[in-house]
């Protein structure tokens, strides 16, 4: 069954005037580490949920 049904203005439920005021404290996020060439290798690259197949890493 197709339904045309028109999306709501406030389908999101989210204050985004809020969140867009809202300015970030250094105490909100913690420093994160630096890529290695190890956890760029673990890495997996995905579309849309799913593995893309075929990519291969580069090496130096």
């Amino acid at each position: 069954m197709t339904v045309n049904k028109r999306a709501s203005r406030r389908t999101l439920k989210s204050d985004l005037s809020r969140v867009d005021a809202h300015v970030i404290q250094p105490n909100e996020y913690q420093e994160l580490p630096e890529l290695t060439n190890e956890m760029l290798v673990r890495a997996k690259v995905k579309k849309g949920g799913r593995p893309i197949r075929g990519l291969r890493s580069r090496e130096n």
